[in-house]
């Protein structure tokens, strides 16, 4: 029988996640705020009102609440601006889930604010440069915790570099149950000023990494 899965695909705004990894590709079940938000508001990603997102909030907690009580496999979207993520991922747990994460970003927050500028002129959802920045600080500063599954209760994160040529994003960092097992040959910048890592903190991941490599053959 198939492992029941909880997938969140996370990342600042205009990181292209919906884009690149979109919802449908990892299960039947999904929920993207940002899309329901704008069916609520007749199809429009513009002023999005305060009742509108406080409703979206609530139903998209009752969908994951919803599918982990009936055992579906679902997939959601999230900035993972807040830790609540991490509770949701921590019911699942309990309930038999394996939990996946793909988490993307750029290099820079002011290429984050570029691509949420276009994407607006083509009609897609914005917000103000000051709400960018927060959001997009915010994400980071819980991707730490993300990568600790004794607090985030997630198994498995995959994190890309969207940088490059839109669509086309670039694995940086694999990791299972909180230990590394893949990095990329170009590490971001952006991702170890993230994990707080240090030049040698990135050396010592890379010597433990080809250690557990040489011991595998």
């Amino acid at each position: 029988m198939p492992a029941r899965r909880m997938v969140i695909v996370a990342g600042p705004p205009g990181a292209g996640k919906s884009s690149v990894f979109p919802l449908t590709d990892f299960a039947d079940h999904v929920f993207n705020a940002d899309d329901r938000a704008a069916a609520l508001n007749a199809g429009s990603y513009e002023s999005i009102s305060l009742a509108i997102r406080t409703a979206v909030n609530r139903e998209f907690e009752e969908f994951v609440h919803a599918n982990i009580r009936s055992g579906t496999s679902f997939a959601i979207e999230t900035t993972l601006r807040s830790t609540i993520t991490f509770e949701q991922a921590r019911i699942a747990r309990q309930h038999g889930f394996r939990v996946v994460m793909v988490y993307v970003a750029l290099e820079t927050v002011e290429e984050h604010i570029e691509r949420v500028k276009r994407r607006a002129v083509r009609g897609g959802h914005s917000a103000s440069e000051t709400t960018l920045r927060r959001i997009h600080a915010s994400s980071l500063a819980n991707l730490p915790l993300a990568l600790n599954p004794a607090r985030s209760r997630i198994e498995f994160i995959r994190i890309y570099d969207n940088s490059g040529p839109e669509g086309r994003p670039s694995l940086a960092l694999e990791s299972h149950r909180g230990r590394v097992v893949r990095l990329a040959a170009q590490f971001p910048q952006w991702l170890q000023r993230a994990l707080h890592w240090t030049d040698r903190d990135l050396d010592r991941h890379r010597t433990e990494l080809a250690r557990g490599l040489d011991l595998g053959r």
